[in-house]
This record gives structure tokens, sequence and C-alpha cells, in this order.
């Protein structure tokens, strides 16, 4: 049987208006902040919160064959795991999130990063779009496959709890879920749009290399009158350690192996996706008046006496960087 488009958007419709923005107005509520902006969330208990209104949400749906799993690693944050049996052997993977980034700035008066604020047919609040709309869209999909009889893959939906740290348990559990998951096509519900009139895919994404570095000049603090000059200043060496990396002048990597050949289908993707979304205008980035700056004007603040402060740290090599990683298919 084929997908009837007519009949699609309305099922979708109205999964979204009963059942999918209620509960994303609940799930708004919970401050289920990624482990690195809270430390305590064990005890706190907002994560399983978060987890336990995903599932029995998703428990509701009507669709043959689900399995849910919610599945905890010793010291990890945990991770569901739902499965829907297909047809043709392959497997999509549907990712994503249920933690959040902190509360931040900026809300209006009547809103709150935990409090969700409906105006018209937007919701506003902490979480909801990135990524709290992940399993319900995920599940929707193919609830909605199903209740026009069309063949699916199998299906595997994913939600993790630590994105927004950097996933750092997410590779533990990949490793001891990998029988289970045997992706052929992986969804990563985790990304962004031009607008809001069109369907958008994320087909690739600038990688993300992120580590701690430190220098150690000094092991006690001293007045920069007395050792400026003598001391190497800590701020000059580590410039030069990220020189090497990057060209401070005009930002291009210097390493060779972060650097690939853009095919040239992508290129003609970025192309229609600028012209249709007007991205060329950058309507997603406020600049500063005074964005521009040069090396002769330093910063606010800036003095001789900051740079020669006492820096206790360490240079870790490159073995000993924590690395995190983002993607999207």
């Amino acid at each position: 049987m084929s997908l009837d488009p007519a009949r699609t958007r309305t099922l979708v419709q109205q999964a979204w208006d009963r059942e999918i923005i209620p509960a994303l107005t609940d799930y708004i509520r919970i401050p289920a902040k990624s482990p690195m902006y809270d430390a305590k969330w064990v005890e706190h208990g907002h994560i399983d919160r978060a987890v336990t209104l995903m599932t029995d949400w998703a428990r509701r749906r009507k669709i043959e064959g689900l399995t849910i799993d919610v599945i905890r690693l010793e010291g990890r944050t945990p991770v569901i795991l739902m499965e829907v049996p297909g047809k043709g052997g392959e497997t999509v993977l549907l990712y994503g999130h249920c933690d959040k980034q902190p509360e931040m700035v900026g809300w209006a008066a009547d809103g709150g990063p935990w409090t969700p604020v409906r105006r018209g047919d937007r919701l506003f609040g902490r979480g909801a779009g990135d990524d709290g709309y992940a399993v319900f869209a995920a599940l929707t999909a193919i609830e909605t496959l199903q209740a026009q009889g069309v063949p699916h893959a199998r299906c595997v939906v994913l939600i993790e709890a630590s994105e927004e740290s950097g996933s750092p348990d997410l590779p533990a559990y990949v490793e001891q879920l990998a029988e289970r998951l045997r992706p052929d096509l992986v969804i990563c519900l985790d990304s962004g749009c031009g607008d809001y009139d069109h369907l958008w895919a994320t087909t690739s994404l600038r990688g993300v290399l992120s580590g701690i570095l430190t220098v150690e000049v000094l092991s006690e603090g001293v007045h920069s009158g007395a050792a400026s000059g003598i001391v190497p200043s800590s701020f000059r060496i580590l410039r030069q350690v990220l020189d090497r990396l990057e060209d401070h002048r005009t930002g291009k990597i210097l390493v060779s192996e972060c650097h690939v050949e853009i095919p040239p289908g992508r290129l003609a993707d970025r192309s229609v996706a600028s012209r249709e979304s007007r991205l060329h205008r950058y309507p997603s980035v406020s600049w500063e008046s005074s964005a521009v700056a040069t090396a002769s004007t330093p910063p606010p603040g800036f003095s001789i006496a900051a740079r020669t402060a006492s820096i206790r740290a360490e240079v870790m090599s490159s073995s000993q960087l924590a690395i995190g990683s983002r993607s999207s298919s």
C-alpha cells in the first residue's frame, strides 16, 4: 500500500496537536540539564523524569511490535532503546537526546527555561526543539506508516541523555548494544532548519574537536613587575601552540587531516538551500556593531600584568585530549 500524503498530513497534525504538544509542554517543565551543567543529576532525578515521560508516552502508541527498554550502565546516564520490527532486512536508526542545555538568559518576561509558553503555533521553553521532539517525531512517523499499512524497515529509536555534555556516555552504549543497533541508515533528529516552510535534512556538518589545554610556567604567583621579561608568558606559549593548529589571521585549520574535499553534489545542495531560505543573510546570528577588530587593538582590560600572572597547568599531549564529536545524517 502506498503512502497517502493527505491522510499522512492529517494523522501527523492530529498527533502533534492532541498527543505531542501536551507531552512536550510537560517535558519543558523538567530541568533535565546535561551532566556537565548538573553534577548532581543522579540525586536531582530530572533526567530520570524526562526518560519516564518519554517512555510512558511511547507505551501508549499503537505501534505493532514496539519494545521499549531503559538501559543503565554503571556511572553513566541512561539511554532509551526502542525497537520496531520491519521488512526487507535493513535497519533505520533514529537518534535523539533527552538532556538539556542550562538555563542561560534572554527569556521573555512571561516565560523561562522551565516555563512553557505557547504563542500561536509555536511552543517556547528549554529543550522542546533541542531535542525533546525527537522521540515523539520518530514514533509518530512509524505509527503513521503502520496506520496506512505501508511497509517499513526495522526501526531502532535511540535516545541518549548526555549529548549536551559532548555525549561522553554514548560510545559505551553503542559498543554494548552493537548487535541490537546494526544500522543501515542513521537519521539524527537533532539539527536545524532554514525555515518553517520546507522539510530540511542536514547531510553534513563541520566536525568538533574539544579538549583541555593548559600551560604551566610557575609553581606560584609572582608580581608581574618583578617577573615580566624574565618568566616566559604563558599566554604567548599558548598562542604559539594554537598557531600550529590554526592560522590566527584567517581561521584556517592547518592540520591537513582535518580537511576533506566537498563533493560537487553537496556544493549544489548548499546553493539551493541558500537560495531557498536566504541563509546568506545569516538570520540566526546577531553581530555586534564593533565585531571587527585588529591585532593592534587589545580587548578592554587587557594588560601586561594579565599576561604574566601565574598559571598552574600542564601541557597535554594529543593522546590526552578529551575528544567530543557531533554528527548528523
